[in-house]
C-alpha cells in the first residue's frame, strides 16, 4: 500500500484555512491540556505566549502545504507521489513544529538547551501527532480509491460506445504565432497535453497514431472548442471522451484509457465531476 499513487500536496487557499485552523487548535490544546509542562500563570508563560504555539504550526503548515508546492510543483506532482511520500510529508512537517515549539519551549521556561529535553518533545510530539497520522492517510487512501474506483464503474456503465460518436468536425485552430493556424478533424483527434505554451496533439492518420507540437496553450486551445465531446480532464490534458475505451479509478481520481493506444490519460480531482457528468447526459 505504501507504493500506491496518492494525491501531491497542492498550492490551494483552503491549505491556508487549514493551517489557521491547527493554529487555533493548538493554541487550545496547550491551554487546557499543557502537555509540555507549561506554567502559563506568571511572566513569560502567559496566555498569551500559548498564540505563539499557534503561530509557529499555522506557518509550518502554510509553507509546507500552500508555498512549497507553489514554488516547486514537479516535485509535488501526482505523478509520482505515493502513500509513502505523504507520510514522510507529514512526519516531516510534525518535526519541524515539534523543533520550533521545543525551542519556544525552552525560551518561555528560561531553560537551557539540552538534547534529553529535544528528543524528550520530539517523542512526546510523534506519539501525539505522528502515529495518528500515518493511520489517517492510510485510512484517507483506501477512502479516496474506493470512492474513486466506483465512479469509474459507473462511467463504464453509462459511456456511450465509438458506434454512437458524432459526425467528424474539422476545426481551424488559431496559435499563438501571428497568423498561424492549423486544423483537425476530431474524430481522429484523440488528445491534447500541455507543455509550458506548448500542446502536443495526438491523432490518428492511416491508422497510425501521429503527434504534432504547435504554440498554443491548452487554455487557449480549449477556449476554441465548442462541442462536448472534447473535455478538459486535468490541467495538461484534454481528451476526445468517444475515444474512451477503459475508465479505472484510485486515490489520486481516475485514468482514462483511449483506444489509439496513447496511454493512459489521469483525471484529476477537480475533473471528475465533469467527466462523470458527461458520460451520464450523453447516454
Amino acid at each position: 500500500m505504501l507504493n500506491n499513487e496518492y494525491p501531491a500536496p497542492t498550492p490551494e487557499l483552503r491549505n491556508l484555512f487549514i493551517a489557521g485552523i491547527f493554529g487555533i487548535f493548538i493554541t487550545l490544546f496547550l491551554l487546557f491540556f499543557e502537555p509540555f509542562d507549561i506554567d502559563i500563570t506568571t511572566g513569560k508563560n502567559s496566555i498569551a505566549s500559548l498564540f505563539y504555539f499557534g503561530f509557529i504550526t499555522t506557518s509550518v503548515l502554510a509553507f509546507f502545504t500552500f508555498f512549497l508546492p507553489l514554488i516547486f510543483p514537479q516535485l509535488f506532482a501526482d505523478s509520482h507521489w505515493r502513500v509513502k511520500h505523504q507520510i514522510i510529508f507529514c512526519l516531516v512537517i510534525l518535526f519541524v513544529i515539534a523543533t520550533l515549539n521545543g525551542l519556544y519551549t525552552n525560551y518561555i521556561n528560561s531553560l537551557q538547551f539540552s538534547w534529553a529535553n529535544y528528543w524528550w518533545i520530539i517523542n512526546r510530539t510523534f506519539v501525539l501527532g505522528g502515529i495518528p497520522f500515518s493511520f489517517l492517510i492510510l485510512i484517507d487512501y483506501r477512502r479516496k480509491n474506493v470512492a474513486n474506483d466506483e465512479v469509474a464503474q459507473y462511467i463504464l456503465g453509462r459511456k456511450k460506445t465509438l458506434d454512437q460518436s458524432p459526425k467528424p468536425t474539422v476545426w481551424s485552430i488559431s496559435t499563438d504565432l501571428k497568423n498561424e493556424t492549423f486544423s483537425f478533424d476530431d474524430h481522429d483527434f484523440s488528445c491534447a497535453v500541455a507543455s509550458g505554451n506548448y500542446i502536443d496533439i495526438f491523432s490518428t492518420s492511416d491508422g497510425q497514431l501521429k503527434r504534432k507540437t504547435y504554440r498554443i496553450t491548452l487554455a487557449s486551445f480549449e477556449k476554441q472548442l465548442d462541442v462536448a465531446h472534447l473535455k478538459r480532464c486535468h490541467r495538461s490534458y484534454l481528451v476526445n471522451m468517444n475515444k474512451v475505451i477503459n475508465v479505472s479509478g484510485n486515490a489520486q481520481g481516475l485514468k482514462l484509457t483511449l483506444s489509439d493506444q496513447v496511454g493512459e490519460v489521469p483525471v484529476s480531482r477537480k475533473y471528475i465531476p465533469i467527466v462523470r457528468q458527461y458520460f451520464s447526459e450523453s447516454t
